[in-house]
C-alpha cells in the first residue's frame, strides 16, 4: 500500500511538471513578441525619435502613442474579441486610455475624474476635478501624470494619484498634451491658445488663434510644433512659440495631426477632406471624404495611411494619397484608428461596436458596446486592447491564459 502510494505521487508530480511545461510553451508561442519591442523595429534608436526624452517608456504613454501620433504600435494586439475585464466609470468615457511604465491604464471620464485602473481591472485610484475630463493624458519618463480637464486646468499627478501642481487658463482643456525635449507641455485650449508650460506649471508662451482649439500638438523630430484650430487654420511653430507657417482649410479643424517617417503632416477637416503637407506647409495631396473626419490619422509601417471620417467608412490610403480600401461601419467615425505590428487595425465607430480589422480590409472581429464610440484604442505589450464608450466602460480585449483547465 506504501509503494503504490508512491508510485502515485510520482506520477501525479510528473503530470503536474508536465502541465506547467506544456502551459508555458503555450504562453511563449501565444505571445511571441511580447517581450521584446525590438523584435518589430522598436529600438532604442526608435524610442528616442517616437517618444522624445521625456515621454514614459510605456507601451502607450499618449494621445495616439507617441509624439508623432503614428497611433502604431510595436506589438500584436487581440486576436479574438474575448473580454478579460470591464470596468464602469460614473458617466460616459470620450478620453482615451493610456498605458503606464507598470502596465497601469489612465484615462478621464465625464464624471470629472481621472482614473487609474490596475492591470486585472480593479481600481487604483481616481482624481476629482471641477469639470468633465475628455483630455487623454500622457505620462512622462517619472511616472507624472498630465491632463487637462473642462474646469479649465492641466492638471500634473504624482503616480500615485496626488496633486505635484496645477495650472490655470481662460477656457476648458480637451486637448491632449505632448510633452518635448526639455520637458515642457503643449496643449490646445478652448480659450483661443495653444499653450507652453515648463515641468513646474509655469507658462512659457502662448500663441493665440482665432478661434477654440480641439486638436492636440505633434512633435516632430525637429522640434516642431503642430496644431489645428477651429479657425480652419493648422499651425505649424517652433518650440519657443513662433510661428513658422499656417494653412488654411475651408472648415473646422478637430482632427490632430500625424506625421510620418519622412515629414508629411497628415490632418483631417471637417470640410470632409484628408490633407497630406510637406514640412514646409505645401500641400502634397487631398482626398475628399464623404463627410467631416473628426478622426485622426494612424500610420502603419508599410506607409499606409489610415482615417475614420463622418461618412461611416475606415480608409486605408497610399502613401501618394489613392485610396486602397473602404471598410464600412453603420455610423460616424470620431475615434481614430490604432495599428498593430501585423497591421491589423482597430477603430470604434458611433454605431457602438469596436471593429479589428485586417490589413487587406477584411472584418477581423467585433465587440459591440452600450454606447457611441468617441474614444481611441491602446494596445498593451501583452496584446491586451483597451478602448473606452460613452457607455461609461473601459472595454479590455484579449485572451484569458487558464493554467491548468
Amino acid at each position: 500500500m506504501i509503494l503504490y502510494n508512491k508510485q502515485f505521487l510520482r506520477q501525479r508530480h510528473l503530470q503536474l511538471i508536465t502541465s506547467f511545461t506544456l502551459w508555458v510553451i503555450l504562453l511563449v508561442a501565444s505571445f511571441p513578441i511580447a517581450w521584446s519591442g525590438e523584435q518589430v523595429g522598436e529600438s532604442v534608436a526608435d524610442r528616442s525619435r517616437y517618444f522624445g526624452e521625456r515621454v514614459a517608456p510605456s507601451p502607450w504613454p499618449m494621445h495616439r502613442h507617441d509624439l508623432r501620433h503614428t497611433g502604431r504600435s510595436p506589438y500584436v494586439g487581440a486576436q479574438t474579441n474575448a473580454i478579460k475585464w470591464t470596468f464602469q466609470a460614473g458617466a460616459p468615457i470620450s478620453s482615451s486610455p493610456v498605458i503606464g511604465m507598470d502596465g497601469t491604464i489612465f484615462f478621464g471620464s465625464h464624471d470629472k475624474h481621472l482614473y487609474a485602473i490596475n492591470p486585472d481591472g480593479s481600481l487604483k485610484w481616481k482624481f476629482e476635478t471641477g469639470g468633465e475630463v475628455d483630455s487623454t493624458p500622457v505620462i512622462d519618463v517619472d511616472g507624472v501624470i498630465y491632463f487637462g480637464s473642462w474646469d479649465e486646468y492641466l492638471y500634473a499627478l504624482f503616480p500615485d494619484g496626488k496633486l505635484k501642481w496645477k495650472y490655470k487658463s481662460d477656457g476648458g482643456i480637451i486637448s491632449s498634451p505632448a510633452i518635448g525635449d526639455d520637458g515642457t507641455l503643449y496643449f490646445g485650449c478652448w480659450d483661443d491658445k495653444i499653450h507652453a508650460v515648463d515641468s513646474k506649471g509655469k507658462n512659457k508662451w502662448v500663441y493665440k488663434t482665432a478661434d477654440h482649439i480641439w486638436s492636440s500638438p505633434a512633435i516632430g523630430d525637429d522640434g516642431m510644433v503642430y496644431c489645428g484650430s477651429e479657425d480652419y487654420y493648422l499651425f505649424a511653430l517652433r518650440p519657443d512659440g513662433e510661428a513658422v507657417w499656417s494653412f488654411g482649410t475651408r472648415y473646422l479643424l478637430e482632427s490632430s495631426p500625424s506625421i510620418g517617417d519622412d515629414g508629411t503632416i497628415y490632418f483631417g477637416s471637417e470640410d470632409a477632406n484628408l490633407f497630406a503637407l510637406d514640412p514646409t506647409g505645401k500641400l502634397k495631396w487631398q482626398f475628399k471624404t464623404e463627410y467631416d473626419i473628426d478622426s485622426s490619422t494612424a500610420l502603419a509601417a508599410d506607409g499606409t495611411i489610415y482615417i475614420g471620417s463622418g461618412d461611416g467608412y475606415l480608409y486605408a490610403l497610399n502613401p501618394d494619397g489613392s485610396m486602397k480600401w473602404r471598410f464600412e461601419t453603420r455610423y460616424s467615425i470620431m475615434s481614430s484608428p490604432a495599428v498593430d505590428a501585423n497591421g491589423t487595425v482597430y477603430v470604434g465607430s458611433r454605431d457602438k461596436k469596436f471593429y479589428a480589422i485586417n490589413s487587406d480590409g477584411t472584418l477581423k472581429w467585433y465587440i459591440e458596446t452600450g454606447g457611441a464610440i468617441e474614444s481611441s484604442a491602446s494596445i498593451d505589450k501583452d496584446g491586451t486592447v483597451y478602448i473606452a464608450s460613452t457607455d461609461g466602460i473601459l472595454y479590455a480585449i484579449g485572451e484569458k491564459l487558464e493554467l491548468f483547465p
